[in-house]
This record gives structure tokens, sequence and C-alpha cells, in this order.
């Protein structure tokens, strides 16, 4: 077995277990403790997002294959386009839910080589199924925390992508995870036939 076919299945696995950067923070009034309210702190989110930014070497882009691709699918949500950061040597994605406090926006986050492996399609099915999470997620997270996802939240993301774009660009999605990993992947496997 070649290394690169290593390196896929290390990556698809990841894809089916933890996303990277799950990354939710809400952006509503809490009570302490005390009983007052704490306001959401833009600041430090905005630091902390900056710093795993740079640590991943992460570069915002406003052109190319993804950006087109997540501008389509914001119109299709009726959102703004999120921010788009490509980081190198990954085909996995995530987003960062707490920056909508920011900008209204939110952050999504794409491995290089999602966008090399992905046809225009099944990108779409990725990117959407993020923008899922991103508008839909409302878990309680700070910014360097990770999240290791339900699958029960992962198939929500799947259907609510489907309902919004169509069925076609989410089956290529999960299908291509599946070629990519040899089909290993049994959590691309069981969401495709939830989809289906």
């Amino acid at each position: 077995m070649s290394v690169v076919s290593v390196l896929f299945r290390i990556a698809g696995g990841i894809l089916a277990g933890i996303i990277l950067l799950g990354i939710i923070l809400a952006s509503q009034d809490k009570a302490s403790a005390s009983g007052t309210t704490s306001k959401f702190n833009i600041q430090v989110q905005t630091a902390c997002e900056a710093e795993l930014l740079g640590q991943l070497g992460a570069r915002e882009v406003f052109s190319g294959k993804a950006y087109d691709a997540s501008t389509e699918i914001a119109l299709a949500y009726g959102r703004a386009i999120p921010h788009i950061y490509i980081f190198p040597a990954s085909m996995n994605m995530a987003y960062i839910a707490g920056s909508t406090a920011v900008d209204g926006r939110g952050k999504i986050l794409i491995g290089q080589q999602a966008i090399y492996l992905f046809d225009n399609i099944a990108l779409k099915g990725f990117l959407g199924h993020e923008m899922a999470h991103l508008v839909s997620d409302r878990a309680a997270e700070g910014c360097n925390d990770y999240i290791l996802r339900d699958p029960q939240m992962e198939a929500d993301a799947d259907a609510l992508a489907a309902r919004t774009l169509g069925k076609r660009p989410v089956e290529a999605f999960l299908q291509r995870v599946l070629a990519l990993t040899d089909g290993q992947n049994w959590d691309a496997k069981r969401r495709l036939e939830v989809l289906q």
C-alpha cells in the first residue's frame, strides 16, 4: 500500500470522526453564577481564531473554486458568504460558527487537498454540509475546543444541505469520500444510505 493511500485512509478516518475545528461559541448573552449577564467577548474570540488560523497556516481566499462554490451555497442558504480559509496538506474541512458574532458571516476552513480531490459538485456538497453546521449548531464551546461529532448531528447537517442544495451535491460528496477511502469510511457509507 502506498504512502498516499495510507494518508487518504487516515484523512477519511479523521473526516468521519473528528472535525478538526468544530468550534462554536454562542453569541448570545450568558448568565453567570452571580446572576449578572456577561457579553460575548468579540476580542477574545477574534484573537483566538487568528491564533488558530496562524497555527494551521490558513489563508483567506476571495476567488477560486472554493470561493465560487461558497458564494452559490450562501445564496441558497440566504446567508452572507462565510470567510473561506484554505489550509495545507489536508482533506478535512471545518467551521468556526462563533465568528458569526463578529461580522455575521462565520468561517469555513478547507484543506487544500479537498479542493484538488473533489470535483465542483462534490465540493458543493462538502461546503453545503459545513454551511449547514454553521447555520444550525448551537453548542457553546471555546474557540480552541474540539468537538467530537455526534453521528446524528452529521446526518442532520447532510439532510439540511440536501434540502437546501438538492441531494446530488451531498451524495457526490459522500460518494467521493467513500472512493478516496476505498469504501472504508463507515460513517460516510451510513450517511449516504440515510440520505438515499
